[in-house]
């Protein structure tokens, strides 16, 4: 009979509406760029000759100047090592927003923050020549971990980069740092960890500490102090970076409007006062902020006042510039640090550099050594722009052949200067041109798609609210008359033609956007169709609903979810929400065990609170949860001890021992491949293991798990219950052994929960008929439940919605996937069956919900499974794209957030991974079940 197909079609075509509008969601709101690997060379000035070409001998004897100059006169050649070069010491004043260095003492009552800095005052009025303050203006996010970046690359960082991995924070890309390191040069670190995560072993001396106590105000900045002037004495470093955290904190924990703010920034005149007092006149001193903050002190999002942050530079020798480029307040952009401060320290810019030289804060030089930094800086830039357009066509082709004409224009402009008046009229040239170079590129990595993501929006909640109409509306004995029509067909073709047509007017450039265009469409097309099907069936669903009661647990458990989604908007919550999620999946499964009102399910209940007792170890925390954290209980490792080694084995060895009774003799295979993993863990353990025997055991593992996959296709004509069943084995299996034997106790946990509460459903209280028994089976209620327990899997098997728990060990525990040529696909599939195996063992055994004990729908005809089957498939499916609508919706709320790339975007990652994998389980799970339930005749 088609009907059974067309059943699973529609899951598959649902799953597809979801997916694909959190797909367009993703694409305009997760910020992206193409990182490069490039790094920046420069030749050393006396390797050039005096034809201004590298390693040439002709031109006879010049000076430093004409040789200079003959370099300038080719433009296309190498970039050229700066000698004149300064040792800088970086303040980095974390929040240091623009406001708080101002100075008005005809302000009778100052605020908080006002007046409280009056060194930078009193070193502009009293060496104006040596001393500069600027608005140093950021780009979102305005996160601190995001400017750093910013900082040290000069680029735009964004939260997805292409090249990110997610197992480290290391930054991947050319840096300011790593230029000093390449012309032997040493850098200090004093401060915030920030900087020591994004760029490890690359300091002289790191005294690094832990920033995220926002409440602690004092500790860091009181450790920075016990160092700084020690390091100020010293002459063995070329840059000194101190990161001070007082000021934000103060920022987050009370405000700028509080005596604290005015507390931390008197210390930091103090402390000004005395590192100036101590600097050599030759030393460069940079003093900056990285961001601003609100007048709550959050900070993440581009209003003004968070972007608005000082720059204060000072150099008792003196500083270049004059007229207006001196000018106090001036608003400069925080990608013009890195070439600037790369040019101090005698160095190019970094290969992402889309900044242009800030002059008046270096020390004055010729015009010669002037128009060399300039020239250097086009180059790299003109460099950039080149192997941007190799590697991405975010910027359109013609966009950057114009820009990059421009670039080499400027630089043969550069010979040609003799005066003053030209310098300064071509260094405002070049300034506009890498400003409108910068803005190019602002559009396309800093700017959220808001159309996107509203049309994403619009579609997910048209796919649930049309989707839950026919799933809480239409009654259970239509649906085999709805999917034996032409519904599911009609459906498939419409999408097929929308298709055709978007392709076609791609072809004929009617269109920009091809796969926008398809997605919007077919959505659209999708819920138009399901409309008409829910019209056509109106008197179905009204009369169902007037005679529709629903009992207490049943309420309660679609609160619960609901409750679950919406208040994924508070940040609170997400941190919290693995306990979150126990308490209510045990508050469901109570309500259920009173309905049904017998010892045993009493029994279960008690079982399942004592296993989720025992899944509480293996939840570990995240870094905002404080102490656990700083103890160590954070990221795991996925080392284990002796007896984590035996634990996980026992327990892995137990369970397919005892289920493999239950799924015939598809158990053999069970038993094998649970064996393998078990061997495998024990033969690569310790340092007497041998890692190529542990990786030859866990393919052979793998082919044992490919051949059950095969095998549970064998149709035996005995239901879709054993199949589910050992298919259900097979994925905790594969689950395990990506898993580790660490938290592999975490999956057997998962699993003896779903069994309990398998049997908590299968004694639920009905009113005898198989009507009533399979509408009490397969009610939303059912599928909330199970939606709760998949979702608190997650956490129970060491996981959370953070980047910093993606675990990239499993990718290779059965060897290096990157030396075949399906490597990449293989990483992929291996770290998210780790993260997300549970998930997909849970919507495979979805079906079991209605299939599974004696009152169970196995015993009605095929049909009527099939619908129980397809109606429980389906709310468990609405259940997922509810929790990623309501992420969606939270992250458009929070886009301005200070913990938006800390909380909520990682949130709507793993939500979207979570809800993938969900989909995909009861996929499978319903195709299972359409293959294995026979054929039935209409009179059935």
């Amino acid at each position: 009979m088609k009907e059974k197909w067309n059943f699973v079609l529609y899951l598959v075509w649902f799953a597809y509406l979801v997916l694909s509008a959190g797909l367009m969601f993703g694409h305009g709101f997760l910020l992206s760029r193409k990182t490069l690997s490039d790094v920046t060379e420069c030749v050393p000035l006396d390797k050039f000759g005096c034809d201004g070409h590298e390693n040439s001998t002709a031109g006879g004897f010049c000076d430093e100047d004409e040789k200079i100059r003959r370099i300038l006169s080719v433009p296309g050649g190498p970039l050229a090592c700066v000698p004149q070069k300064s040792r800088v010491v970086f303040l980095l004043v974390d929040a240091l927003r623009y406001d708080f260095t101002e100075y008005d003492a005809s302000i009778e009552k100052p605020l908080p923050y006002q007046n409280r800095l009056p060194i930078m005052r009193e070193m502009l009025d009293r060496w104006p020549e040596s001393a500069r303050l600027y608005r140093f203006m950021a780009d979102p996010p305005t996160t601190t971990f995001q400017r750093v970046k910013a900082l040290a690359t000069g680029s735009l960082p964004t939260f997805i980069d292409a090249s990110a991995n997610f197992a480290a924070m290391e930054l991947q890309e050319d840096n300011i740092i790593d230029q000093v390191k390449k012309n032997n040069g040493h850098a200090v670190l004093l401060g915030d960890d920030t900087w020591s995560r994004l760029l490890p072993k690359r300091w002289l001396r790191s005294h690094a500490m832990y920033s995220f106590h926002t409440w602690d105000l004092d500790t860091v900045d009181t450790e920075v102090d016990s160092k700084i002037y020690d390091e100020l004495r010293r002459d063995d470093w070329n840059l000194l970076v101190a990161h001070y955290l007082g000021v934000d904190h103060a920022g987050h924990r009370y405000g700028p409007n509080h005596a604290e703010m005015s507390r931390k920034l008197d210390e930091t005149n103090l402390r000004l006062k005395k590192i100036i007092a101590m600097l050599p006149p030759d030393i460069l001193l940079f003093v900056v902020g990285d961001h601003g903050m609100t007048e709550n002190g959050d900070h993440g999002g581009e209003s003004k006042a968070e972007r608005t942050a000082a720059f204060f530079a000072y150099r008792g020798a003196g500083l270049a510039g004059t007229g207006e480029d001196i000018m106090t307040g001036k608003e400069v952009q925080q990608t013009d640090l890195a070439p600037t401060l790369s040019a101090a320290l005698g160095r190019p810019p970094p290969a992402p550099s889309l900044g242009h030289l800030l002059l008046p804060v270096l020390p004055p030089s010729s015009k010669t050594y002037t128009l060399l930094h300039i020239s250097n800086s086009l180059k790299q830039i003109t460099q950039y722009l080149i192997r941007y357009g190799e590697e991405s066509q975010q910027v359109s082709l013609d966009r950057l052949a114009n820009l990059i004409n421009a670039t080499r224009e400027q630089l043969h402009k550069a010979s040609t200067i003799e005066t003053d008046d030209e310098l300064n009229n071509y260094v405002k040239d070049v300034r506009a041109l890498v400003d409108n170079i910068r803005n190019v590129f602002r559009e396309v990595w800093v700017e959220f798609d808001s159309l996107s993501m509203l049309r994403a929006l619009l579609l997910l909640l048209l796919a649930i609210f049309f989707n839950w109409l026919i799933t809480e509306g239409l009654p259970m004995e239509r649906l085999p008359a709805v999917f034996a029509s032409t519904f599911v067909p009609t459906g498939l073709i419409s999408m097929a033609v929308c298709v055709g047509v978007c392709y076609t007017a791609f072809y004929f450039k009617f269109l920009e956007d091809l796969e926008h265009a398809i997605i919007l469409s077919t959505g659209l097309i999708s819920a138009s169709i399901t409309c008409v099907l829910i019209i056509m069936h109106w008197d179905g669903i009204a009369q169902r609903w007037y005679e529709g009661r629903s009992q207490l647990y049943e309420r309660f458990a679609r609160a619960a979810l609901a409750a679950s989604a919406a208040i994924l908007v508070s940040n609170s919550y997400i941190i919290e929400e693995g306990a979150t999620l126990a308490f209510l999946s045990m508050s469901v499964l109570a309500l259920m065990a009173w309905n049904a009102s017998t010892l045993n399910t009493l029994l279960y209940w008690i079982a399942c609170g004592i296993v989720f007792a025992g899944t509480r170890s293996y939840r570990g925390c995240r870094e905002e949860q404080g102490d656990c954290w700083t103890a160590g209980l954070g990221v795991p490792t996925g080392q284990s001890s002796r007896p984590a080694l035996v634990l996980g084995m026992g327990s892995v060895a137990a369970v397919v021992a005892i289920c493999r009774r239950h799924v015939g003799w598809r158990g053999y295979c069970t038993v094998v491949a649970g064996l393998l993993a078990c061997s495998h863990w024990a033969t690569g353990y310790g340092s007497l293991g041998s890692p190529s025997r542990a990786k030859l055991l866990a393919r052979a593992a793998w082919l044992v798990l490919a051949v059950m996959m095969c095998l549970v296709w064998k149709r035996e004509g005995r239901g879709a219950t054993i199949p589910l069943m050992a298919t259900g084995l097979m994925l905790f299996v594969a689950n395990t052994l990506v898993l580790g034997v660490s938290y592999a106790p975490g999956a057997v946990l998962t699993l003896i929960l779903a069994c309990l509460a398998l049997n908590i459903v299968a004694n639920l209280k009905s009113e005898g008929s198989t009507k009533f028994s399979l509408a009490t089976r397969c009610n939303s209620s059912v599928a909330c439940m199970w939606a709760l327990l998949a979702s608190y899997a997650f956490y129970a098997t060491g996981h959370h919605a953070t980047l910093g728990h993606v675990r990239w060990a499993p990718a290779f525990h059965a060897g290096d996937p990157n030396y075949l040529d399906i490597g990449p696909p293989i990483t992929v599939s291996l770290v998210s069956l780790e993260l997300f195996g549970t998930l997909l063992a849970f919507g495979a055994a979805v079906p079991l919900l209605a299939l599974w004990g004696e009152n169970g729908a196995g015993r009605v005809g095929p049909r009527t499974q099939l619908a129980a089957v397809f109606s429980l498939c389906l709310k468990f499916m609405l259940c997922f794209a509810i929790r990623v609508f309501a992420c969606a919706i939270s992250a458009t709320i929070h886009c301005r957030h200070l913990m938006i790339w800390g909380v909520f975007t990682p949130k709507l990652l793993f939500e979207g991974g979570a809800c993938a994998a969900a989909l995909l389980g009861t996929v499978l799970g319903a195709a299972l079940v359409a293959w294995h339930v026979p054929t039935a005749h209409r009179s059935s």
